[in-house]
């Protein structure tokens, strides 16, 4: 048969067909040769482990609402992420999905998840709709227990011990100590990048609940609080980290974005409070991660909401007023004792309602759940708790993989107490690094007039890390025993 005469088409397909097969004759002998020649061959060494390069991602700008006085509010604009650590794969810190056994007792949850509890081992596992674990509870020495708390981004919180006599950490190497000082009063020695602190708390009953305040170690004079909410004469700008952009900040760069300039301290603050947060969070999760970026890098930077200068605006009013509360404080001539009666907490006052998260915490929203992450803004909407002792509260700024912005949430008024007591920590936190004019550019202030406060003194726990760290092998350990089944 001439090909030619059977039409171009014909003809080509069958050039085309004959190339192929031929290519594939070769590939097959070739393939036969190797194998023949490496079959009795040692195996090649594996090349030796490296770090791999860190990677740029660069982060999309958000838009701005603009403000009418540029001199008090400032407006933010994006600054570029350093280079970020490459991330990693699934490890033993990702999800546990748990198996019920034979004798368990279940318990249906909210937004469809379980509370399985074990009789023989007096341990209960807490389930999401998905079967992951949440939460772990077991028993730990005489009369005490051990809460293991996993958000949705990995990050872990775990809890040893009772009210007053407690170990609290959020990874290997941050977290606090507590212990009882004197009656009505506890100190807690926090433990934050090697270095260790002491801050005191005085104690509250409210509805057969214990709550617990936050004591300032030192109060200033009245002008130097008079200092911190005046505009300076013109905006000021400043460099975070000298200059040196760190890596959480480009870790978090989609959600939160830093005033250019400043015009007043108390601006500076509004920005300190919320990126001692984020700092915090970041370096907690890395230190779990063993230095590795966490695995929600990529839902982080690309945030579903920024932090919108209105936000900041809120909480920008909510530094003022604690400072004028502050202020008002250190006119006091005697510090009150603690109240023998119940009191309400502060976290009720009609006055304070919104707050920066501080720890990763669920939350109830309708008929599911949702977490909360440091660095989400929650404002409280009720000011009577229900019969669990929660509030509601609208989410007022959240990341990718948190409670979604504008959604209606159930707080307990004990969480909504601890971010008050750890917004006014790092408020004070703020004042003193002014204070002492270690926030480099920014205009220096007047003469402090500190003084310190008997009540809000106390030394560290000298072996606190130590305590954390073992904490934190223990939980570690107890993961592992319930992943195993």
């Amino acid at each position: 048969m001439n090909l030619r005469k059977a039409g171009p088409q014909i003809f080509w397909a069958a050039v085309v067909l004959a190339v192929a097969l031929t290519g594939a004759l070769k590939d097959s002998r070739a393939a036969d040769k190797k194998t023949s020649t490496t079959s009795n061959a040692a195996p090649p060494k594996a090349p030796a482990p490296t770090k791999s390069a860190p990677a740029q991602r660069p982060v999309q700008p958000s838009a701005r609402p603009s403000t009418p006085n540029p001199a008090n509010r400032p407006q933010s604009n994006p600054v570029q992420p350093s280079r970020l650590p490459p991330t990693k794969g699934p490890s033993s810190t990702g999800p546990i999905k748990y198996q019920q056994h034979v004798g368990e007792e279940v318990k249906p949850r909210r937004g469809g998840g379980q509370e399985i509890h074990d009789p023989k081992s007096g341990r209960t596992v807490t389930t999401n709709a998905r079967g992951e674990v949440r939460r772990i509870e077991a028993p730990h020495g005489i009369a005490g227990k051990t809460v293991v708390n996993r958000a949705p981004s990995g990050g872990r919180m775990v809890v040893t011990g009772r009210p007053g006599a407690r170990v609290v950490s959020y990874g290997p190497h941050r977290g606090f100590v507590e212990r009882t000082v004197r009656p009505g009063y506890i100190s807690r020695t926090h433990v934050v990048g090697g270095r260790s602190y002491a801050h005191v708390y005085r104690e509250y009953r409210y509805h057969g609940l214990v709550y617990y305040h936050y004591v300032p170690a030192f109060y200033y004079g009245p002008g130097f609080y008079t200092w911190a909410v005046t505009p300076w004469g013109a905006p000021v700008p400043y460099a975070w980290g000298g200059g040196i952009v760190a890596p959480w900040f480009g870790f978090y760069a989609g959600y939160f974005t830093p005033y250019p300039v400043y015009g007043s301290p108390d601006l500076w603050l509004t920005d300190y409070l919320v990126a001692e947060n984020l700092r915090l969070a970041y370096e907690s999760q890395q230190a779990e991660d063993d230095g590795q970026t966490p695995p929600s890098a990529q839902n982080a930077q690309s945030a579903a909401a920024t932090l919108s200068g209105e936000t900041k605006a809120l909480i920008a009013d909510e530094v003022r007023q604690q400072l004028a509360a502050e202020k008002a404080a250190a006119a006091s001539p005697n510090q009150p004792a603690a109240p023998t009666s119940e009191q309400a907490p502060s976290a009720l006052d009609p006055a304070v309602r919104v707050f920066v998260v501080s720890s990763a915490i669920d939350v109830a929203a309708g008929s599911q759940e949702c977490s909360l992450t440091p660095g989400d803004i929650v404002t409280r909407i009720d000011d009577t708790p229900d019969v669990n002792q929660n509030v509601s509260a609208l989410v007022t700024a959240s990341k990718k993989t948190d409670c979604p912005t504008g959604e209606k949430v159930a707080v307990s008024v004990q969480d909504l107490q601890e971010m008050h007591n750890q917004f006014r920590v790092q408020l004070d936190s703020g004042l003193k690094t002014l204070a002492e004019n270690q926030a480099r550019g920014l205009p220096k202030g007047p003469a402090t007039g500190a003084r310190p406060v008997a009540e809000g003194t106390t030394d560290p726990v000298p072996d606190a890390e130590a305590q954390i760290t073992t904490q934190e092998a223990d939980a570690s350990k107890l993961e592992a025993q319930v992943r195993q089944n």
